[in-house]
């Protein structure tokens, strides 16, 4: 894969076929495209590397109930379809994803869970002390995350929705026709 100057990658694998369904992490002001994620990774063969549980899941509001009731707030967490009884049926051993975030100069700020939380949070429960993660780099994380919408919809963004498209965020920059438009 090339990179542009913008450090943002020249082409993008397509789009996964229609039947399978579209996974998204959204993190104000950010959206990620978990399914291009996979599809980079899978395109990019890496080893994944070990991550602490412990750290991971205290860091995720994971090491303790995950209702806590309104004393409790997580800045980073699960969302409000986590499912802890669900999380018990998952493979800890499939390793979860990283996105790294860069600074505004584009220097790396650090890891951000992306995919996976299901799994850290039975990693936890079951007293694991390590976890498998595939890291995406930088360029590959600026390829999958878009701009979020803040606030309602308007007129403008109405127009450019599409159904793969999570609600409330603009249409992802990066392919609109199963590519990227400069490719």
């Amino acid at each position: 894969m090339t990179t542009p100057d913008d450090g943002r990658g020249s082409c993008v694998p397509p789009r996964p076929s229609a039947d399978k369904p579209q996974q998204w992490f959204t993190l104000r002001p950010w959206v990620f495209d978990v399914t291009l994620a996979g599809m980079l990774l899978r395109a990019a063969p890496r080893p994944p590397v070990p991550i602490p549980v412990e750290a991971w899941a205290r860091a995720y509001g994971l090491d303790r109930d995950p209702d806590p009731g309104r004393h409790a707030i997580s800045l980073i967490g699960p969302g409000p379809d986590f499912n802890p009884s669900y999380a018990m049926t998952t493979d800890s051993d499939e390793p979860v994803i990283l996105a790294t975030l860069t600074g505004p100069g584009g220097e790396p700020a650090g890891p951000l869970l992306i995919d996976g939380c299901h799994r850290l949070y039975k990693a936890a429960v079951t007293g694991r002390a390590e976890i498998p993660a595939f890291v995406l780099t930088a360029a590959e994380t600026l390829l999958i995350r878009s701009d979020a919408v803040l606030g309602p919809p308007g007129p403008a963004r109405a127009r450019h929705t599409s159904p793969a498209q999570p609600p409330g965020t603009a249409p992802h920059p990066h392919y609109s026709d199963g590519g990227d438009p400069r490719c």
